[in-house]
């Protein structure tokens, strides 16, 4: 069974997905944004079920759970019972802090989504249950979503609470606004509704991008994958061997002889890499220009039939299932995107608001150059909850080693991969996608006591190039609301000559307006301010 993945445009909302399914006579039907779940339980079914199921487009390996559905607010538990909402909203009586601006650009290419998401309580549980950190680990067992969700509700209502994450994205653009907007409007979607028979179908295309993905198994997700069903292996010449040779697998950036390659090696080899994936990119483009893709839906295999998705495993299929659709379209396949998103779950039990909450769970999804902090009550040390996905950054450069030299450093000083990236990973950037740039995101999740933490704080580059971690963490400290520390974060970043697109995302914790130790680079920011001038001769 296959299903079409995209936006109808019969629906008048832009942030409204309609999913068309392929049903067994050939009709094609639709299902609303709001879609029934299911949890694996048998790993066999009569012929009967099978084709029920495939009439009504489930999996046979899931039964119907629970509905899910982004929205823009958050249930709590309200005092005299049963259970109020909480508008999801920034400003000065909002909940969290925005504040974005244009600089000097022709375009605004950042974005930023707020969302609360519904995902399966026993997921969220079996994925701290499974960390390799024993601190999440006994976390995930004292957790029971059956106590989290109550207060007074129905059933139904205390299982939505009980399974609440709230979503806080940031993504920076460049090449064009295109995608940023795109996974602004859709991202948090697909990570709520993708499921596990999706896995081997997007491991497969992704392994079609051959070069750096030729060999792909799945990455996080590879215990999902049947991987029967991926392509084969083949010489990337004839006679040569499925592997690298020693001397090219063990000398990045050299050849065989070890003699560095020369500048007009790199471009060559950087022109058949663009040529190549623009003959692949002209087979996969579709006419829609809403990234509509077809996606075979194939069973996991059997061992695993009865487990959930982890969150890692949700947000990389996720990830990547998103990249195949920017390249499925001509329109949205423009330049590329960073995203860095913050997924907060309050592990209360009953479940309070993640801003109130004494026990949170703290996931990172992150890919490029956009930057999430954390910062602490006990001294407002600056820590960083992504890693800059550069291709100079030790990480980084071990991945696409094998690859061989495709690291330049321009004018600037800037390190370049393949002379034209800033960022290894990101969404879109098709034609690099051979040489090892990718949409795996970096997944990292932490179990924080709220009263132990002030506020993350995410930002772009715009602020992050002009503006060190710690500076941005001591500009928060004092301020009385985060849209007040968003501002001043965005307004110091301006005063010191930045004009690209920047945007900063402030998000409070229950230590908010707590935090203690000195202001440690309050006489680094008045030296920077007094010598503006020297950094931005340009302007006039």
């Amino acid at each position: 069974m296959s299903v079409l993945y995209g936006r109808a445009n019969a629906i008048p909302s832009s942030s409204r997905m309609l999913i068309t399914c392929r049903n067994s006579d050939g009709r094609i039907g639709h299902k609303d944004q709001k879609r029934t779940y299911y949890r694996s339980s048998n790993t066999r079914t009569s012929s009967n079920m099978q084709s029920s199921s495939t009439v009504n487009n489930i999996s046979p390996y899931y039964q119907p759970q629970f509905t899910r559905g982004y929205r823009d607010f958050l249930r709590v538990h309200a005092a005299g019972g049963g259970s109020a909402r909480i508008p999801l909203r920034n400003g000065k009586n909002g909940v969290f802090g925005v504040a974005t601006s244009r600089g000097s650009r022709a375009k605004q290419e950042d974005t930023y989504s707020v969302a609360c998401l519904q995902i399966d309580p026993l997921e969220l549980r079996q994925s701290l249950q499974t960390s390799r950190s024993r601190v999440i680990q006994e976390a995930g067992k004292r957790w029971d979503p059956a106590f989290a969700g109550t207060g007074g509700g129905g059933e139904a209502e205390e299982d939505e609470i009980a399974g609440q994450v709230v979503w806080f994205g940031c993504f920076d653009g460049h090449g064009g606004p295109q995608i940023s907007t795109f996974l602004k409007e859709e991202l948090h979607q697909a990570f709520e509704e993708v499921e596990p028979n999706m896995v081997t179908d997007t491991a497969r295309s992704t392994r079609k991008l051959g070069g750096y993905f030729r060999r792909f198994t799945g990455g996080l997700m590879e215990r999902w994958v049947r991987q029967d069903y991926l392509p084969q292996i083949r010489p990337s010449r004839p006679g040569q061997a499925h592997h690298r040779p020693k001397s090219e697998a063990e000398g990045g950036g050299k050849e065989a002889d070890g003699a560095p390659l020369s500048t007009e090696e790199m471009e060559r080899r950087a022109r058949e890499i663009k040529t190549q994936q623009k003959q692949a990119q002209e087979e996969m483009q579709s006419d829609s220009p809403t990234g509509v893709i077809e996606v075979e839906r194939i069973d996991p295999p059997e061992e695993v039939s009865k487990e959930c998705l982890t969150i890692a495993e949700r947000a990389t299929l996720a990830w990547l299932h998103m990249d195949r659709r920017i390249q499925s379209s001509k329109v949205l396949n423009i330049g590329g995107s960073t995203a860095s998103v913050a997924l907060l779950h309050s592990l209360d039990q009953p479940a309070t608001p993640w801003y109130s909450s004494q026990l949170l769970s703290v996931t990172s999804v992150h890919i490029g150059d956009t930057r999430m902090l954390l910062c602490p009550v006990a001294d407002g040390h600056a820590i960083p909850l992504t890693n800059y996905h550069h291709p100079d950054d030790r990480s980084e450069a071990e991945r696409l080693r094998k690859l061989g030299a495709g690291l330049v450093t321009d004018s600037f000083g800037e390190a370049r991969w393949m002379g034209a990236l800033a960022n290894t990973r990101a969404f879109g950037d098709s034609k690099f996608k051979k040489a090892g740039v990718t949409s795996e995101p970096e997944v990292i999740t932490q179990v924080l006591k709220g009263d132990d933490f002030s506020f993350i704080i995410a930002f772009s580059d715009g602020v992050g190039g002009v503006v060190s971690d710690q500076e941005v963490v001591d500009l928060c400290r004092d301020a009385r609301h985060p849209h007040d520390a968003a501002q001043a974060v965005l307004r110091y970043a301006e005063a010191l000559g930045s004009d690209d697109n920047a945007t900063v995302l402030c998000i409070p914790l229950r230590g908010w307006g707590k935090t203690q130790g000195e202001d440690s680079t309050a006489e680094q920011r008045r030296f920077k301010l007094s010598k503006v001038d020297i950094f931005r001769d340009h302007r006039q």
